[in-house]
């Protein structure tokens, strides 16, 4: 380990290490090319050769043997910075021998959502028991170094869905006081709390399978609008002329009011907020096409929905999440059932083991 490695380190408290290391790194001194070496209740900053000490940096400079450090991860990664931050931490914030370092460290999460400058841990991480210990002898979570090592301004943990009818997010905030999120994805704005609202990054191909769509002159109903997945990419890619956005949340419809004005076409928008066994019969005759866009199934909606269709029928989209060996058969039944042809059918994306999100594109000739 000796090749390129430092002679020398500054051995400091465990409390003062993060503290030294920052005014180190500032400085130039800090040598990030390698670990720091735990010395009992102190930690040996490696430090390049040559350099003068900034004047803050009160720590002892000591000689260290090249052999006695070890690599460090390259920063280039996020995966690399985010497990170098959270060793950091663990270092001045935890007293633990290196066989329980590694063990916390290989429970560090390997994937995360980004929204804009808010990132969102899944809901698993740092959640063992191993974790859950070492965060409550701390003062301070790492949730800071997190961020930093993530280039996120925020951060945030996501929950499991709630199963109450609006779907809740259930997120927290784990650094940060707002959820307020603006996200553009081809070329369309977004606007929703993340701790309210769902935004799911797996249904991107079909946001932008159903903002390719052709919808000049069309008027669409969205039966399960939420805050415009789908209702946004065809106001402003697929210049559908009205869309009809029906919720039963209404926080969910006053974001994708807000996301429809931010892409200024709130004037091809009407929003219809309440069940839509409701709002759906109201809207009997005026579509040429039907989003259902409902998991696990819009099923109880697609009577009404056919309704909506105008005289002369028109399209439904149906998503719903189907066995792997059955979606064949189910989109040949579904189509029978609804009294129209498959125009298409997308597999979106797997929903669990064996599982999948699909949306059957159906052709209905005639309306109800």
């Amino acid at each position: 380990m000796g090749n390129g490695a430092p002679s020398s380190g500054v051995r400091v408290p465990r409390a003062d290490a993060e503290r030294v290391r920052a005014s180190l790194d500032a400085a130039g001194c800090l040598d990030r090319a390698w670990r720091p070496v735990v010395d009992g209740g102190h930690l040996v900053w490696p430090v390049h050769g040559g350099v003068s000490l900034p004047a803050d940096v009160d720590g002892e400079r000591i000689d260290v043997a090249p052999e006695t450090w070890s690599a460090a991860p390259p920063p280039i990664d996020p995966h690399h910075r985010l497990r170098e931050a959270v060793e950091r931490w663990l270092l001045t914030h935890i007293q633990a021998d290196r066989e329980r370092q590694e063990a916390l460290l290989n429970d560090v999460p390997k994937r995360w959502e980004r929204l804009n400058d808010l990132v969102l841990l899944p809901n698993d991480a740092f959640a063992s028991p191993l974790w859950k210990e070492a965060l409550s002898a701390s003062e301070r979570p790492p949730w800071a170094e997190i961020a930093a090592a993530l280039r996120a301004e925020r951060l945030g943990q996501q929950a499991h869905i709630a199963s109450d009818v609006i779907r809740s997010s259930n997120a927290t905030m784990l650094l940060g006081a707002s959820g307020d999120v603006e996200v553009t994805d081809h070329g369309v704005v977004f606007r929703f709390d993340a701790t309210q609202q769902m935004y799911s990054s797996g249904n991107v191909t079909e946001r932008h399978r159903m903002g390719n769509l052709d919808l000049r002159g069309e008027t669409v109903v969205d039966a399960f609008s939420g805050i415009g997945y789908y209702t946004l990419p065809m106001l402003v890619r697929g210049g559908a002329e009205h869309v009809h956005a029906c919720d039963i949340n209404p926080d969910a419809a006053a974001w994708l009011l807000k996301g429809a004005q931010a892409n200024g076409v709130e004037h091809r928008l009407t929003q219809h907020v309440g069940d839509n066994r409701t709002t759906l019969p109201a809207l009997q005759g005026v579509a040429d096409r039907v989003v259902l866009g409902l998991l696990p199934t819009s099923e109880h909606a697609w009577e009404d929905a056919v309704r909506c269709l105008k005289p002369g029928g028109g399209w439904l989209h149906v998503h719903m999440n189907v066995e792997e060996e059955r979606i064949e058969a189910w989109a040949e039944e579904t189509a029978a059932r609804l009294g129209g042809s498959i125009g298409h059918l997308e597999r979106v994306k797997w929903y669990a083991p064996r599982i999948r999100h699909v949306v059957l594109d159906v052709h209905v000739s005639r309306g109800i």
